[in-house]
């Protein structure tokens, strides 16, 4: 059963298709404080029809603050406790720019990000890397 995205004056669209035990929320454009209540009300959809798993898919969040993090924290927490298994699926640049800024990742279920070339390269003393092991 899929819902009608439902569109706010920030930009955001919630997808919600609900399926016999996966639920699954769509987001798409921004989400700031002022949409944030657009995705709140979409879990608390999915968890009043008892899904056991809920994927919140995030490939198409263009714009995501602080206050959007919080809300994807709290909807983990929410949804975890109900209890359910939350699983946040492609997560946008912007998203996972935000979640390494605030080192949240594994909060919100990510794996760990991999080194990059940038976080591997250290100053030189005396010719020797600081801070990298041998």
């Amino acid at each position: 059963m899929a819902e009608r995205p439902r569109t706010a004056p920030g930009c955001l669209t919630v997808d919600v298709t609900i399926g016999t035990d996966v639920a699954k929320i769509e987001l798409s454009g921004e989400m700031d404080l002022d949409t944030l209540p657009q995705f709140e009300e979409a879990v608390r959809h999915v968890l009043l029809v008892h899904a056991r798993i809920v994927i919140v898919d995030a490939k198409n969040l263009t714009f995501c603050d602080c206050a959007s993090l919080g809300g994807l924290l709290r909807a983990k927490k929410r949804i975890t406790e109900a209890p359910a298994t939350f699983h946040l699926a492609d997560p946008s640049h912007a998203l996972l720019r935000l979640a390494d800024l605030t080192r949240t990742r594994s909060a919100l279920g990510l794996s760990p990000q991999l080194p990059t070339a940038r976080t591997k390269s250290a100053p030189l003393n005396d010719g020797e890397p600081v801070g990298v092991a041998p």
